[in-house]
């Protein structure tokens, strides 16, 4: 059985439907709040994450009478951490009930009924990984200004001991489970630039490199084999994902679901407990998504199901990777997106800037970048300094330079795209979320004439309202947030970020501004877009806000998603002059169904 989201009667639904039928005739089950589902890994029932509840649907008995509420009693914030190892083991629950800043481990009952401390959280501990039994042998602790420590100990009632500490600013990033006395794989640059696969010694702590590469990070490591030691295969993304395969399963992915030298973009959706069968969306050169399920044994394929968009697959254009030189000589990866049908020159143009600002944008099937091509527009997506991806000097190059050099990058990508006879610089908007909407807010004020529209989205525009009032779950990783952005408790750095704050600088402003924002966003209050929605009208700038109840950091609904492509599409029409549609009935319903 396959198990996928859907729309019926403008509502989100699960569908569930048989291989052996060609999914045809799929269960249709209502699920009321829902976030996400998986399959339990030895019963052929759903687990249902909806509204805070997690329910334990039988596709066989769809009906809403025969659901099990199966929500751990007497746990407010929880999420599961680790699934029951067989029939009638718990589950391992993550909580962070007592303090909303760190999570304890729990065994829950798979009725929800009863529940145990595994282990507690004295208030540095990052996470913990557990072996086959569930026991947590490895323990990742955050050491006050510092760095974090990596803890072994070989039994549940055995000591921790301290095998390697990791400096600020190094990656170290454990992956799969442990066991006794074995080697544990890695995610590391310590000693070196850019991320690579490690094997490192329990007791030594020597590391052993596995993969790297010479020009960006290790992107992903990815176990489907339960009894992996290492990866069935790490990804890197350079100017397109490459796979490299250690496992005859990896093998397997690679010769079943790449394409010789034709970029793919693959996204893992699910497995079988015995890693026999995976399903995946597969976007061949940037094409709307193929869905299929790989029998990874017997090496065949069956295609389940196209995205609606499919049947427009030609209009689709293909993302290009480029590079820039900044103003002091650091060289800046970007993706540019060119629209078909009008040619390359002098076109109106849009500069996206990534959120984060630890993050990056990498080549991938985008539908925002098409949506935007699709309407005329060329756009840069810039891979600013202080960008995760390219190694540790590049992302240091970004620490204390917010509003500063990592604002610089983004206007000398404006300048590359005028340069280029691409943009035509009296018709360039920039756009961004989270961090990259503080960014393209602020190009506004500090670059005044540069853009001539700027869209920011749940977008930080008090940088000191959000230092002072971080996210509770930041709590324990704080300290990276102050090496981009400083420290409030620094006079220097407050100075600072009031001056590269956007709401501080509303007056120096031109140009029409578009606001879009989650009220329920949990990462960047919604008052940061209110704030400044009120300061831009006080002072006569023209702007325009749409907010979206129900809604947080990352949008979920089908309906926000279209109402906010249908609010950028008429203001980059409006401002730009792009292409725009009519009327749209789906727009209208959209306003009204929930």
């Amino acid at each position: 059985m396959v198990a996928w989201y859907g729309i019926k009667w403008t509502r989100t639904v699960l569908y569930v439907g048989k291989t052996a039928d060609r999914l045809r005739a799929p269960v249709a089950i209502t699920v009321p709040g829902v976030d996400t589902f998986i399959w339990h890994p030895f019963e052929p029932v759903l687990l249902v994450f909806a509204g805070g509840r997690l329910l334990r649907i039988d596709p066989a008995k769809p009906q809403r009478v025969h659901w099990v509420d199966t929500t751990p009693q007497g746990l407010r914030n929880w999420r599961i951490d680790k699934l029951p190892g067989h029939a009638d083991a718990p589950l391992i629950v993550a909580s962070n009930d007592r303090d909303p800043a760190y999570f304890d481990l729990f065994t829950v009952s798979q009725d929800g009924r009863s529940h145990a401390v595994l282990v507690e959280n004295d208030g540095r501990t990052l996470g913990w990984l557990l072996d086959d039994q569930s026991v947590p042998l490895a323990r990742i602790d955050r050491l006050r200004d510092t760095g974090t420590a990596i803890l072994l100990r070989d039994g549940q009632d055995e000591p921790w001991r301290t095998l390697l500490t990791v400096e600020p600013g190094d990656t170290f990033s454990l992956i799969g489970a442990v066991e006794r006395g074995a080697p544990l794989i890695a995610i590391s640059d310590r000693g070196r630039d850019r991320t690579a696969l490690v094997s490192v010694d329990p007791k030594s702590a020597e590391e052993t490199v596995i993969a790297d590469h010479p020009r960006v990070d290790v992107k992903d490591a990815v176990h489907l084999s339960k009894d992996a030691g290492r990866p069935d295969f790490v990804v890197f993304d350079d100017d397109r994902p490459r796979l490299r395969a250690f496992t005859p399963t990896g093998e397997a992915v690679d010769r079943l679901m790449l394409d010789g030298d034709n970029p793919v973009d693959l996204e893992l959706l699910g497995r079988s407990r015995d890693s026999r069968f995976v399903t995946v969306a597969r976007s061949w050169r940037e094409k709307p998504f193929e869905y299929r399920l790989y029998d990874l044994e017997s090496g065949t394929e069956t295609e389940l199901a196209k995205h609606p968009l499919h049947k427009h697959r030609d209009v689709f254009v293909e993302t290009q990777a480029v590079s820039f030189t900044a103003r002091d000589g650091l060289e800046i990866p970007a993706f540019l997106t060119l629209p078909s049908g009008v040619g390359q020159q002098n076109l109106p143009s849009i500069v996206v800037i990534h959120g984060g600002p630890a993050e990056r944008q990498g080549w991938s099937y985008n539908p925002d970048l098409q949506f935007l091509a699709n309407r005329g527009y060329a756009v840069l997506s810039v891979n600013f300094r202080g960008s995760t991806g390219y190694g540790k000097s590049f992302r240091a190059a970004g620490y204390r330079e917010v509003g500063k050099a990592m604002q610089d990058d983004v206007v000398d990508a404006a300048n590359w795209l005028i340069a280029k006879g691409i943009a035509d610089q009296h018709n360039l908007a920039v756009m961004g979320a989270s961090y990259g909407g503080y960014a393209a807010a602020l190009a506004m004020a500090r670059d005044r004439g540069l853009f001539k529209a700027a869209i920011i989205e749940n977008a930080i525009t008090d940088l000191v309202h959000c230092m002072q009032n971080t996210p509770s779950a930041w709590g324990l990783h704080v300290e990276e947030v102050k090496r981009y952005f400083g420290d409030v408790d620094d006079p220097a750095d407050l100075v600072e970020m009031r001056a590269n704050s956007p709401l501080t600088r509303a007056k120096d402003i031109t140009g029409p501004i578009l606001i879009l924002a989650g009220k329920q966003d949990q990462v960047v209050g919604v008052e940061h877009s209110i704030m400044f929605q009120r300061a831009l009208k006080s002072l006569g700038k023209p702007v325009t806000a749409m907010y979206f109840a129900g809604e947080g950091h990352i949008y979920t609904k089908w309906q926000t998603k279209l109402r906010r492509a249908l609010a950028i599409e008429r203001f980059l029409a409006r401002n730009l002059g792009g292409r725009a549609g009519s009327f749209d009935i789906y727009g209208v319903a959209a306003r009204y169904l929930r």
